[in-house]
């Protein structure tokens, strides 16, 4: 009996992606057919080949792995020995930690008739050395061949689900994902395209130094506050006078998180601790510094927002987060000489990458937001 819901054959034109493979003798049943089996390793072997011919997977050194946790195959023509094979590939859904991929194979031959199978490959993957995140996103991100709608609800979960981490496990970030997300991030707009940023990556020993410098420097404020004179930014990140509801929000952000905390407003030995993880990068693995040439105008910063956003939401994508941080900026007369910068530069923020303790109570600290209406007149 034929179901009336068995998938129909498609066309090469449904698919976005393609690769060849080429049939062996011993691929043959005794049939003379191809044997199943065969059919599960080509789907293998289209799938990781294009994820790696993409360099959206390094199988030897790479951070995250796939894992086929299911698989359907509708046979429509048998293939055989010598045929030649084209492996169409799309990506049929994305999840939080897990993508699908839909293969097709034609033979090498003709152009439209699917001669083969129509499998769903779903793949799940999380690093090798960390606790699962949603990295699948990233993976099928690299290989440009999302339909629009995935690609929209991927962006939109990404964005969503960006928050400031303040734990972080010591899982290494690979630094090919550093300069693909900074890469990535280099397509933030900016006035007249001056792109006026500058980054800085710290790890390893050159992060501890700094870490142990700025941490050093914070201990000798709180016990001679008459040095914050000494410890100046160089644009005013805040207003000098707060009024509501502006310090309302301030006020609501600050004991939020300390009451999570059990840090009580007397606290000041455990608000100076909180306060200093800031200069450990809240343990994350991987320092950022921003500086901004102090020729450009104000509007500059405007452009850097969107360049820090875009490093943000780009890091979701591959399961890692992000803590953006001002608190740097008093420091900016140890941080600048400790990186390099020269005379010219300003510095903008710093910034804490890595792979999220996400068991942490700290990171259940969840910052609320005012309705889009609060804020947003319409005009017809």
């Amino acid at each position: 009996m034929t179901s009336s819901t068995r998938p129909q054959a498609e066309p090469r034109s449904a698919y976005k992606a393609f690769r060849h493979i080429s049939t062996r003798w011993a691929d043959n049943d005794v049939y003379g057919h191809v044997n199943n089996v065969v059919y599960y390793s080509w789907f293998d072997t289209a799938v990781n080949g294009l994820l790696i011919e993409r360099g959206a997977s390094d199988i030897h050194s790479g951070g995250v792995i796939g894992l086929v946790i299911e698989t359907q195959c509708n046979y429509f023509a048998p293939l055989a020995f010598p045929d030649a094979v084209v492996a169409g590939i799309r990506v049929a859904h994305i999840g939080s930690s897990s993508v699908r991929y839909e293969v097709a194979l034609f033979p090498g031959a003709e152009e439209d008739a699917l001669r083969g199978q129509r499998p769903f490959h779903p793949c799940v993957c999380g690093p090798r050395h960390a606790p699962p995140h949603a990295l699948a996103p990233a993976i099928t991100l690299c290989t440009g061949d999302l339909d629009v709608t995935h690609v929209l609800n991927a962006v939109d979960q990404a964005i969503a689900s960006r928050q400031s981490m303040r734990q972080f496990l010591p899982t290494p970030v690979p630094k090919e994902t550093i300069a693909h997300l900074l890469a990535l991030a280099s397509r933030a707009p900016s006035g007249t395209n001056t792109q006026p940023w500058r980054a800085y990556v710290l790890q390893g020993a050159s992060r501890d130094a700094l870490v142990a410098k700025v941490c050093q420097a914070h201990d000798a404020l709180r016990a001679n506050p008459a040095l914050i004179a000494g410890y100046r930014e160089e644009y005013d990140y805040y207003p000098e006078k707060w009024v509501s509801p502006y310090i309302d929000r301030r006020r609501e952000n600050g004991w939020g998180l300390y009451g999570l905390l059990g840090i009580g407003k007397g606290d000041k030995d455990k608000m100076h601790a909180q306060h200093q993880r800031n200069f450990r990068f809240f343990d994350a693995p991987v320092g950022l510094m921003f500086t901004l040439d102090r020729v450009m105008g104000r509007g500059s910063l405007v452009d850097y927002g969107m360049f820090l956003q875009s490093i943000m939401v780009g890091a979701r994508g591959h399961g890692l987060h992000t803590c953006p941080q001002a608190a740097w900026n008093g420091f900016a007369k140890i941080i600048l000489p400790h990186i390099g910068a020269g005379e010219n530069e300003m510095l903008v923020c710093g910034m804490a990458l890595g792979y999220a303790d996400e068991a942490e109570l700290v990171n259940t600290f969840r910052t609320p937001r005012v309705s889009a209406k609060d804020f947003t007149t319409w005009l017809d």
